[in-house]
Protein backbone atom coordinates (compact mmCIF):
# COMPACT_ATOMS: atom_id res chain seq x y z
CA UNK A 1 0.00 0.00 0.00
CA UNK A 2 1.39 3.50 -0.94
CA UNK A 3 1.75 5.97 1.62
CA UNK A 4 -0.63 9.03 1.22
CA UNK A 5 0.87 12.33 -0.37
CA UNK A 6 0.41 15.04 1.98
CA UNK A 7 -1.97 17.74 0.99
CA UNK A 8 -0.01 20.42 1.27
CA UNK A 9 3.28 20.79 -0.67
CA UNK A 10 6.46 22.01 1.13
CA UNK A 11 6.94 25.64 1.07
CA UNK A 12 10.60 26.37 -0.39
CA UNK A 13 12.87 28.89 1.36
CA UNK A 14 14.47 30.52 -1.10
CA UNK A 15 17.84 33.02 -0.12
CA UNK A 16 17.42 35.24 -2.85
CA UNK A 17 15.78 38.76 -2.62
CA UNK A 18 12.29 38.78 -4.42
CA UNK A 19 11.67 40.85 -7.19
CA UNK A 20 10.35 43.87 -5.26
CA UNK A 21 13.37 44.52 -3.33
CA UNK A 22 15.49 43.93 -6.69
CA UNK A 23 13.47 46.70 -8.00
CA UNK A 24 13.86 49.06 -4.97
CA UNK A 25 17.42 48.44 -4.74
CA UNK A 26 17.71 49.56 -8.66
CA UNK A 27 15.90 52.21 -8.23
CA UNK A 28 17.14 53.80 -4.84
CA UNK A 29 20.80 53.02 -7.29
CA UNK A 30 19.80 55.15 -10.03
CA UNK A 31 18.55 57.90 -7.54
CA UNK A 32 21.77 57.57 -6.05
CA UNK A 33 24.00 57.99 -9.49
CA UNK A 34 21.51 60.96 -10.33
CA UNK A 35 22.46 62.38 -6.62
CA UNK A 36 26.20 61.38 -6.93
CA UNK A 37 26.74 63.12 -10.89
CA UNK A 38 24.69 66.00 -9.64
CA UNK A 39 27.42 66.56 -6.61
CA UNK A 40 30.11 66.09 -9.29
CA UNK A 41 28.72 68.56 -11.31
CA UNK A 42 28.40 71.05 -8.34
CA UNK A 43 31.74 70.64 -6.56
CA UNK A 44 33.42 70.66 -10.37
CA UNK A 45 31.84 73.93 -10.93
CA UNK A 46 31.97 75.41 -7.76
CA UNK A 47 35.96 74.28 -7.13
CA UNK A 48 36.41 75.71 -11.16
CA UNK A 49 35.18 79.57 -10.16
CA UNK A 50 36.82 79.52 -6.63
CA UNK A 51 39.90 78.19 -8.70
CA UNK A 52 39.69 80.64 -11.36
CA UNK A 53 38.45 83.70 -9.73
CA UNK A 54 39.08 83.51 -5.92
CA UNK A 55 42.54 81.83 -5.80
CA UNK A 56 41.26 78.62 -3.48
CA UNK A 57 43.63 75.33 -4.49
CA UNK A 58 41.72 72.44 -5.50
CA UNK A 59 43.59 70.37 -2.72
CA UNK A 60 42.76 73.08 0.15
CA UNK A 61 40.45 70.98 2.67
CA UNK A 62 39.06 73.81 3.95
CA UNK A 63 37.25 74.85 0.60
CA UNK A 64 36.67 71.45 -0.18
CA UNK A 65 35.07 70.69 2.72
CA UNK A 66 32.62 73.48 2.34
CA UNK A 67 32.37 73.13 -1.39
CA UNK A 68 31.62 69.23 -0.58
CA UNK A 69 28.68 69.82 2.36
CA UNK A 70 26.85 72.63 0.22
CA UNK A 71 26.67 69.98 -2.72
CA UNK A 72 25.81 67.29 0.01
CA UNK A 73 22.80 69.79 1.00
CA UNK A 74 21.40 70.28 -2.15
CA UNK A 75 21.93 66.57 -2.94
CA UNK A 76 20.51 65.17 0.19
CA UNK A 77 17.10 66.97 -0.56
CA UNK A 78 16.82 65.88 -4.47
CA UNK A 79 17.47 62.02 -3.05
CA UNK A 80 15.39 62.35 -0.23
CA UNK A 81 12.35 63.27 -2.27
CA UNK A 82 13.20 61.03 -5.56
CA UNK A 83 13.55 58.12 -3.03
CA UNK A 84 10.29 59.31 -0.72
CA UNK A 85 8.43 58.71 -3.98
CA UNK A 86 9.63 56.72 -6.74
CA UNK A 87 12.10 54.31 -4.79
CA UNK A 88 10.32 53.20 -1.47
CA UNK A 89 6.46 54.91 -2.57
CA UNK A 90 6.21 57.07 0.88
CA UNK A 91 4.67 60.11 -0.69
CA UNK A 92 3.83 62.51 0.34
CA UNK A 93 6.80 62.75 2.44
CA UNK A 94 6.86 64.01 6.59
CA UNK A 95 8.95 65.99 8.74
CA UNK A 96 10.36 62.85 10.95
CA UNK A 97 10.78 60.49 8.20
CA UNK A 98 12.44 63.38 6.82
CA UNK A 99 14.63 63.91 10.33
CA UNK A 100 15.16 60.16 10.05
CA UNK A 101 16.53 60.64 6.14
CA UNK A 102 18.45 63.41 7.31
CA UNK A 103 20.64 61.99 10.20
CA UNK A 104 21.40 58.38 8.29
CA UNK A 105 22.05 60.86 5.23
CA UNK A 106 24.44 62.87 7.66
CA UNK A 107 26.27 60.14 8.74
CA UNK A 108 27.05 58.81 5.65
CA UNK A 109 28.60 62.26 4.62
CA UNK A 110 30.35 62.20 7.56
CA UNK A 111 31.68 59.02 5.99
CA UNK A 112 32.20 60.36 2.90
CA UNK A 113 34.27 63.74 4.70
CA UNK A 114 36.52 61.26 6.10
CA UNK A 115 37.62 59.79 2.76
CA UNK A 116 37.44 62.65 0.80
CA UNK A 117 39.81 64.33 3.02
CA UNK A 118 41.80 61.06 3.17
CA UNK A 119 41.93 60.81 0.01
CA UNK A 120 42.88 64.42 -0.74
CA UNK A 121 45.60 63.56 1.66
CA UNK A 122 46.99 61.06 -0.22
CA UNK A 123 46.36 61.89 -3.61
CA UNK A 124 47.24 65.59 -3.76
CA UNK A 125 45.52 67.16 -6.22
CA UNK A 126 46.23 70.56 -8.96
CA UNK A 127 42.75 70.53 -10.53
CA UNK A 128 39.48 71.02 -9.28
CA UNK A 129 38.38 67.99 -12.00
CA UNK A 130 41.18 65.75 -9.73
CA UNK A 131 39.37 66.66 -6.50
CA UNK A 132 35.52 66.37 -8.11
CA UNK A 133 36.53 62.93 -8.99
CA UNK A 134 37.88 61.82 -5.98
CA UNK A 135 34.71 63.61 -4.10
CA UNK A 136 32.90 60.99 -6.38
CA UNK A 137 34.66 57.82 -5.04
CA UNK A 138 33.80 59.13 -1.55
CA UNK A 139 30.31 59.72 -2.23
CA UNK A 140 30.29 56.05 -3.56
CA UNK A 141 31.55 54.67 -0.25
CA UNK A 142 28.40 56.07 1.69
CA UNK A 143 25.62 55.07 -0.29
CA UNK A 144 25.90 51.31 0.99
CA UNK A 145 25.33 52.57 4.28
CA UNK A 146 22.61 55.27 3.47
CA UNK A 147 20.98 52.12 1.59
CA UNK A 148 20.80 49.96 4.27
CA UNK A 149 20.01 53.11 6.99
CA UNK A 150 16.79 53.82 4.44
CA UNK A 151 15.63 50.75 3.89
CA UNK A 152 15.80 49.26 7.35
CA UNK A 153 14.69 52.44 9.40
CA UNK A 154 13.68 55.26 7.43
CA UNK A 155 11.05 53.62 4.67
CA UNK A 156 10.68 50.61 6.35
CA UNK A 157 7.47 48.63 5.87
CA UNK A 158 7.35 47.69 9.58
CA UNK A 159 7.29 51.29 9.97
CA UNK A 160 4.86 51.91 7.52
CA UNK A 161 2.72 48.96 7.97
CA UNK A 162 0.10 50.19 5.56
CA UNK A 163 2.41 50.98 2.45
CA UNK A 164 3.17 48.06 0.44
CA UNK A 165 6.28 47.64 -1.73
CA UNK A 166 5.47 47.05 -5.16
Amino acid sequence: MKAAVSASPRQKTSSRPKRGEILRIVRFGTVGASGTLLNFLLVWLILSFGYNHLGWHPADHTAVTGVATLAWVVCCGTNYLLNAWWTFHHWPPHLRQALHYYSTALFSFAVQLLVLNLLIYLMVTERPIETAVLNGVAVATGALLNYLAASLWVFSPSRHPLRKLP
